[in-house]
């Protein structure tokens, strides 16, 4: 049945998470009347599930030059730091080919330009909008830890912290009596350690996002729990999105619906080699540590934030099928993990402590796509950022508000292109 609210906004924007709520925030911001659809309002979206890291320095793109070694080991550890579901094996066999074409030293180092591009800002920007949303304290410029067993494991990952190097990134050494000055809790068999001093965090995802959406709806924003089936031109001036509540119809439309864009944007002519990869978090109430800061340990692909309301551990990928159900090993994988890091954390009852998995929309090359569809300029693509999309939201939403304002963007958008595969 149509919609109750028949007015026709100037822009739909599709998907609640932290990219979807922040561009519409920021179009209303710019005075357009806008439509936010998500279909799961009070669900842990991958938006509150994260590590709550803002990891401005991370350009260092997922497939790196040499990673076709680690293919087959992936398909044998399912408890390793970047897995795949057996019965996953054969479908991600495209995107795993696409993903090995992308980690040659070329494509790395044009990647690496993009990723900096999207992130370089955010630090700046989640200040300033911490401040406007009223909630300050939210966002932390803490720098971010991580953490080795040995020079040896630290020059494994040379490649990614000369990048980092590269692209002006603040990046410092530390040796074991530091590391452990700036966090006396970690494990001693971790001796070696990066610090990037200019880096921060979240202190509650799931309240940031809460908070921007009351924002935005109080200044005028509409917000519709429904689940978008289609988008579609249906002349020079509007689109229509066909809902579970109807449908509306806008001046455009902005697709930001993370895991779930891919069958949107293949009804509009573009094939995009989108894969859900899985993340998972454990929060434990009362870990018995007191950390200042986001600490990775490096070698199994782990973070760990002190939040509001407890101590997160979230991080590693799984590649499974959309609908699949949770893994527990995986979680189970992230304890022990934690455990090493943390000799002296408390694990406490099972009541102490939740669960989470959420699915990160990932493509090939690590780079998003902003663009807009093939079949109609007016229906913009702002999806595919993996674990870097709190860290890019920022930056997406003032690419996306340009382009519906007709502005021109600040930065090249080639590299996001959505037929750029």
């Amino acid at each position: 049945m149509p919609h109750p609210h028949n007015t026709k906004p100037d822009v739909i924007v599709i998907g609640g998470g932290i990219i979807g709520t922040l561009t519409a925030w920021r179009l209303r911001e710019a005075g357009q009347q806008v439509c936010l659809i998500e279909a799961d309002l009070a669900g842990l979206c991958c938006s509150t599930g994260n590590a709550g890291s803002i990891s401005a320095g991370s350009v260092a793109p997922l497939g790196m030059p040499g990673i076709w070694k680690q293919v087959p080991g992936m398909l044998l550890d399912a408890d390793g730091p970047l897995s795949i579901r057996a019965d996953y094996a054969l479908p991600i066999t495209p995107w795993l080919i696409r993903f090995l074409r992308s980690s040659t030293p070329a494509q790395v180092a044009r990647t690496a330009t993009a990723l900096h591009a999207l992130n370089a800002i955010a630090m700046a920007e989640y200040r300033d909008l911490a401040r406007q949303l009223g909630s300050p304290d939210i966002f932390r410029a803490t720098g971010q830890l991580q953490v080795y067993r040995s020079a040896e494991a630290v020059l494994k990952d040379a490649a990614g912290w000369r990048l980092r190097r590269e692209h002006g990134v603040e990046v410092r050494d530390v040796d074991a009596g530091e590391l452990h000055d700036l966090e006396p809790d970690v494990g001693p068999q971790f001796t070696r350690g990066v610090f990037l001093p200019d880096e921060g965090m979240i202190a509650h995802p799931e309240r940031l996002l809460r908070t921007l959406r009351a924002q935005f709806a109080a200044a005028g924003g509409e917000i519709v729990e429904a689940r978008a089936e289609s988008v579609d031109p249906v002349d020079e001036a509007t689109v229509a999105v066909r809902t579970t509540q109807g449908v509306r119809q806008a001046g455009k439309a902005v697709i930001a619906a993370g895991a779930w864009s891919r069958r949107l944007a293949r009804s509009l002519g573009d094939r995009v080699p989108l894969e859900p990869q899985r993340g998972y978090h454990v929060v434990l109430r009362d870990a018995g540590i007191a950390l200042q800061r986001p600490v990775v340990a490096a070698e199994a692909k782990i973070f760990v934030t002190p939040m509001e309301m407890g101590l997160r551990a979230a991080g590693t990928v799984e590649f499974g099928r959309l609908d699949s159900a949770p893994n527990p090993r995986r979680a189970q994988a992230l304890m022990r993990n934690t455990q090493t890091l943390f000799p002296a954390l408390k694990t406490g009852a099972p009541e102490d402590r939740s669960e989470w998995m959420g699915n990160r929309p990932c493509l090939p090359d690590s780079l998003p796509v902003i663009d807009h569809a093939h079949r109609s300029r007016r229906i913009l693509y702002a999806f595919g950022h993996g674990h870097l999309g709190l860290t890019q939201a920022p930056a997406t939403a003032r690419i996306i508000t340009d382009l519906v304002l007709d502005r021109s963007p600040a930065c090249d958008l080639a590299p996001y292109g959505a037929r750029r595969f």
